[in-house]
């Protein structure tokens, strides 16, 4: 019973986080007019070699093939596609990314806005910053760090169209710490979207 209790709590706490990071969070405001065209610009920090160079190794020694670069990139495509299918409700595609307690938030999130009737306009216009922050291990699992820097336009809307929050004239700043995982000896390829972190 207490176990069952403790889970119930994870998953409202979970439900509230991504309500708070994932949905309308008011941050930095930058009209839409001032923002410089950034596309050809590099989003990726290098990470220390002094600070992760023995990490990287082990990670290494388990996947021959990682490579911080590749990872970064993947990583940001893995952001792209979760932020846009949570603003769809596509829980389809969300279930292929994420692992499955962070998977039950999601999908009771976006069931408790389709009940709701609210929609989300959610556009992630671009990348600041995206860097490994840490790597970590324990017996069986790999758990990859990474600092996100975003500036993204989100609203809220009611069904019949009423903007509930967020401006889609002005842009968000927001700063997230996602967590990524992946089994050691797994033939699966992908890292899966473990937990999220707000700042």
């Amino acid at each position: 019973m207490f176990g069952i209790l403790i889970f119930v709590f994870l998953t409202f706490y979970l439900v509230y986080k991504l309500n708070e990071i994932l949905g309308m969070r008011v941050g930095c405001h930058i009209k839409k007019e001032n923002l410089r065209d950034f596309s050809s610009e590099s989003t990726i920090q290098e990470t220390p070699v002094s600070h992760m160079d023995k990490d990287v190794v082990q990670v290494k020694k388990i996947y021959p093939a990682f490579n911080v670069d590749d990872f970064l990139k993947k990583a940001q495509k893995a952001f792209e596609i979760i932020f846009a299918s949570y603003a769809k409700g596509d829980v389809r595609t969300l279930k292929s990314l994420l692992a499955p307690r962070i998977y039950h938030a999601f999908s009771m999130a976006i069931e408790d806005r389709k009940k709701r009737k609210e929609t989300i306009e959610g556009i992630l216009l671009r990348f600041i910053s995206s860097k490994i922050e840490e790597i970590s291990m324990t017996d069986n699992e790999i758990f990859i760090t990474v600092r996100f820097e975003t500036e993204q336009s989100n609203v809220l809307r009611s069904e019949n169209g009423i903007v509930l929050e967020g401006n889609s004239d002005f842009v968000e700043k927001h700063t997230e710490v996602w967590i990524f995982s992946r089994k050691k000896g797994a033939t699966d390829a992908r890292w899966y979207l473990h937990e999220i972190k707000s700042e």
